[in-house]
Protein backbone atom coordinates (compact mmCIF):
# COMPACT_ATOMS: atom_id res chain seq x y z
CA UNK A 1 0.00 0.00 0.00
CA UNK A 2 2.84 2.38 0.76
CA UNK A 3 3.91 1.46 -2.56
CA UNK A 4 1.18 2.49 -4.21
CA UNK A 5 1.07 5.44 -2.75
CA UNK A 6 4.41 6.97 -3.35
CA UNK A 7 3.89 5.67 -7.17
CA UNK A 8 1.02 7.81 -7.17
CA UNK A 9 3.05 10.39 -5.66
CA UNK A 10 5.86 10.90 -7.62
CA UNK A 11 3.53 10.62 -10.92
CA UNK A 12 2.65 14.43 -10.86
CA UNK A 13 6.27 15.45 -10.26
CA UNK A 14 7.72 13.72 -13.19
CA UNK A 15 4.99 14.86 -15.54
CA UNK A 16 5.85 18.54 -14.28
CA UNK A 17 9.38 17.57 -14.75
CA UNK A 18 8.91 16.66 -18.60
CA UNK A 19 6.67 20.00 -19.15
CA UNK A 20 9.38 22.13 -18.11
CA UNK A 21 11.91 20.90 -20.29
CA UNK A 22 10.26 19.33 -22.91
CA UNK A 23 11.50 16.85 -25.89
CA UNK A 24 11.09 18.52 -30.08
CA UNK A 25 7.93 16.49 -29.64
CA UNK A 26 6.66 18.95 -26.95
CA UNK A 27 3.11 20.06 -27.99
CA UNK A 28 4.44 23.70 -26.22
CA UNK A 29 7.04 23.72 -28.65
CA UNK A 30 5.24 22.19 -31.86
CA UNK A 31 1.67 24.16 -31.26
CA UNK A 32 3.71 27.86 -30.47
CA UNK A 33 6.62 27.16 -32.80
CA UNK A 34 5.80 30.72 -34.30
CA UNK A 35 6.79 31.70 -30.63
CA UNK A 36 10.27 30.65 -30.10
CA UNK A 37 11.25 30.66 -34.06
CA UNK A 38 11.24 33.19 -36.80
CA UNK A 39 11.65 30.82 -39.72
CA UNK A 40 12.97 27.72 -41.53
CA UNK A 41 16.84 28.27 -42.80
CA UNK A 42 15.89 26.92 -45.45
CA UNK A 43 14.08 29.59 -46.89
CA UNK A 44 16.63 32.31 -45.78
CA UNK A 45 17.87 34.00 -48.19
CA UNK A 46 22.52 32.90 -48.22
CA UNK A 47 24.34 35.67 -49.94
CA UNK A 48 27.43 34.66 -52.19
CA UNK A 49 29.77 34.82 -48.80
CA UNK A 50 27.24 31.74 -47.22
CA UNK A 51 28.44 29.53 -49.71
CA UNK A 52 32.16 30.35 -51.07
CA UNK A 53 34.03 30.71 -48.33
CA UNK A 54 36.12 28.70 -46.35
CA UNK A 55 36.30 28.45 -42.91
CA UNK A 56 33.81 27.50 -40.41
CA UNK A 57 30.70 29.53 -39.74
CA UNK A 58 29.45 28.42 -36.07
CA UNK A 59 30.96 29.11 -32.99
CA UNK A 60 30.32 24.94 -31.66
CA UNK A 61 31.76 22.07 -33.68
CA UNK A 62 28.73 19.99 -32.10
CA UNK A 63 24.94 20.49 -31.91
CA UNK A 64 24.44 19.67 -28.35
CA UNK A 65 21.00 20.25 -26.51
CA UNK A 66 20.81 23.94 -24.78
CA UNK A 67 18.41 24.79 -22.36
CA UNK A 68 16.92 27.92 -23.18
CA UNK A 69 14.67 30.33 -21.15
CA UNK A 70 12.65 32.47 -22.04
CA UNK A 71 10.06 35.23 -21.61
CA UNK A 72 7.31 32.50 -22.75
CA UNK A 73 4.88 32.04 -20.34
CA UNK A 74 6.83 33.80 -16.99
CA UNK A 75 9.87 32.01 -17.66
CA UNK A 76 9.39 28.64 -20.39
CA UNK A 77 12.09 26.80 -20.34
CA UNK A 78 12.95 23.90 -23.05
CA UNK A 79 15.74 22.11 -24.65
CA UNK A 80 17.03 21.39 -27.90
CA UNK A 81 19.80 21.04 -30.34
CA UNK A 82 21.53 24.51 -31.20
CA UNK A 83 24.50 26.26 -32.51
CA UNK A 84 25.49 29.89 -32.86
CA UNK A 85 26.00 30.88 -36.69
CA UNK A 86 28.08 33.82 -36.52
CA UNK A 87 27.84 34.54 -39.77
CA UNK A 88 23.99 35.19 -39.57
CA UNK A 89 24.55 36.36 -35.88
CA UNK A 90 21.88 34.27 -35.07
CA UNK A 91 21.08 31.07 -32.66
CA UNK A 92 19.68 28.03 -34.73
CA UNK A 93 17.46 25.51 -33.44
CA UNK A 94 17.08 21.94 -34.50
CA UNK A 95 13.01 21.04 -34.81
CA UNK A 96 12.63 17.55 -35.80
CA UNK A 97 15.52 17.77 -37.86
CA UNK A 98 14.70 21.07 -39.29
CA UNK A 99 16.60 24.27 -38.72
CA UNK A 100 15.06 27.54 -37.37
CA UNK A 101 16.28 30.61 -36.34
CA UNK A 102 15.64 31.05 -32.86
CA UNK A 103 13.63 34.28 -31.51
CA UNK A 104 16.29 36.75 -29.89
CA UNK A 105 13.42 38.68 -28.53
CA UNK A 106 12.12 35.71 -26.13
CA UNK A 107 15.43 35.04 -25.08
CA UNK A 108 16.60 35.20 -21.48
CA UNK A 109 19.52 33.05 -21.05
CA UNK A 110 20.89 29.82 -23.42
CA UNK A 111 23.05 27.41 -21.79
CA UNK A 112 25.06 25.14 -24.19
CA UNK A 113 26.81 22.82 -22.02
CA UNK A 114 28.71 25.08 -18.89
CA UNK A 115 28.05 28.25 -21.16
CA UNK A 116 26.16 30.83 -20.88
CA UNK A 117 24.87 33.10 -23.27
CA UNK A 118 22.58 35.98 -23.26
CA UNK A 119 20.86 38.44 -25.74
CA UNK A 120 22.10 41.82 -25.92
CA UNK A 121 19.74 44.83 -25.94
CA UNK A 122 18.44 45.98 -29.10
CA UNK A 123 20.92 48.77 -30.72
CA UNK A 124 21.30 50.47 -33.72
CA UNK A 125 25.44 49.99 -33.27
CA UNK A 126 26.76 47.46 -35.60
CA UNK A 127 29.78 46.67 -33.45
CA UNK A 128 27.35 44.96 -30.88
CA UNK A 129 26.27 41.36 -31.58
CA UNK A 130 23.09 39.58 -30.98
CA UNK A 131 24.15 37.39 -28.22
CA UNK A 132 27.49 37.78 -25.88
CA UNK A 133 28.93 34.64 -23.61
CA UNK A 134 28.55 35.40 -19.83
CA UNK A 135 32.28 34.81 -18.68
CA UNK A 136 31.07 35.94 -14.76
CA UNK A 137 29.20 38.10 -12.71
CA UNK A 138 29.65 40.51 -10.60
CA UNK A 139 28.22 43.26 -8.18
CA UNK A 140 28.38 46.14 -10.92
CA UNK A 141 29.21 44.22 -14.54
CA UNK A 142 29.24 41.14 -15.67
CA UNK A 143 32.25 40.29 -17.87
CA UNK A 144 31.24 39.28 -21.42
CA UNK A 145 32.04 38.13 -24.69
CA UNK A 146 30.84 38.54 -28.44
CA UNK A 147 31.63 36.62 -30.86
CA UNK A 148 32.05 37.50 -34.97
CA UNK A 149 33.92 36.20 -38.28
CA UNK A 150 36.66 38.20 -39.77
CA UNK A 151 36.41 37.60 -43.53
CA UNK A 152 40.25 37.95 -45.36
CA UNK A 153 41.15 36.60 -48.73
CA UNK A 154 43.89 34.01 -48.78
CA UNK A 155 45.95 32.09 -51.42
CA UNK A 156 44.39 29.49 -52.95
CA UNK A 157 45.24 25.91 -51.70
CA UNK A 158 44.18 24.01 -55.13
CA UNK A 159 43.94 27.46 -57.67
CA UNK A 160 47.72 28.65 -57.95
CA UNK A 161 47.56 32.51 -58.30
CA UNK A 162 44.22 32.90 -57.03
CA UNK A 163 42.29 33.78 -53.78
CA UNK A 164 39.77 32.79 -51.79
CA UNK A 165 37.56 34.27 -48.87
CA UNK A 166 38.11 32.66 -45.34
CA UNK A 167 36.70 33.42 -42.10
CA UNK A 168 38.25 33.33 -38.65
CA UNK A 169 36.79 33.69 -35.45
CA UNK A 170 37.30 36.45 -33.60
CA UNK A 171 35.95 37.96 -29.89
CA UNK A 172 35.89 41.29 -28.10
CA UNK A 173 35.02 41.80 -24.50
CA UNK A 174 32.52 43.96 -22.63
CA UNK A 175 31.55 45.01 -19.12
CA UNK A 176 27.55 44.31 -19.05
CA UNK A 177 25.83 46.85 -16.16
CA UNK A 178 22.38 45.62 -14.79
CA UNK A 179 20.63 46.96 -17.75
CA UNK A 180 22.17 45.04 -19.79
CA UNK A 181 24.22 48.21 -21.20
CA UNK A 182 27.52 46.89 -22.67
CA UNK A 183 31.01 49.00 -22.48
CA UNK A 184 33.92 47.47 -24.18
CA UNK A 185 36.83 45.78 -21.90
CA UNK A 186 39.94 48.65 -21.96
CA UNK A 187 43.27 47.50 -23.45
CA UNK A 188 45.55 49.28 -20.59
CA UNK A 189 45.12 48.12 -16.77
CA UNK A 190 44.72 51.44 -15.65
CA UNK A 191 41.61 51.90 -17.64
CA UNK A 192 40.49 48.64 -16.35
CA UNK A 193 40.92 50.00 -12.56
CA UNK A 194 39.37 53.17 -13.65
CA UNK A 195 36.05 51.35 -15.50
CA UNK A 196 35.78 49.02 -12.23
CA UNK A 197 36.09 51.80 -9.38
CA UNK A 198 39.31 50.46 -8.09
CA UNK A 199 41.11 52.55 -5.69
CA UNK A 200 45.18 52.89 -5.08
CA UNK A 201 45.12 50.45 -2.38
CA UNK A 202 42.89 47.75 -4.23
CA UNK A 203 44.58 48.28 -7.21
CA UNK A 204 47.85 47.82 -5.02
CA UNK A 205 46.11 44.93 -3.30
CA UNK A 206 44.83 42.72 -6.03
CA UNK A 207 46.88 39.65 -6.71
CA UNK A 208 46.97 38.57 -10.20
CA UNK A 209 46.74 39.50 -13.82
CA UNK A 210 43.44 42.39 -14.33
CA UNK A 211 43.94 41.34 -18.01
CA UNK A 212 43.30 38.06 -18.41
CA UNK A 213 40.10 36.72 -17.79
CA UNK A 214 39.91 34.67 -15.00
CA UNK A 215 41.77 37.68 -13.06
CA UNK A 216 39.10 40.46 -13.90
CA UNK A 217 36.42 38.25 -12.84
CA UNK A 218 37.83 37.99 -9.38
CA UNK A 219 37.88 42.05 -9.40
CA UNK A 220 34.38 42.25 -10.33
Amino acid sequence: MKKLILILFLIPLVSFAQDRNPSLKSNVLANNLGDFAMQKIDKVYHNEFSEKVGGKAYLFDDWQMCIIKTTYDNGYTFSIPCNYNLFSDRFEMKVDDELYYLRKDIVVEIRYGDRVFKPTPVTYNKDIKNYVEVLGTGEKFDLVKQYWLRVKDVQSTTSLGLYEKKVTVKDDRYFMDDENKLTEVPNSRRKIYEALGMSKEERKDFDGNIKKNEDLVKAL
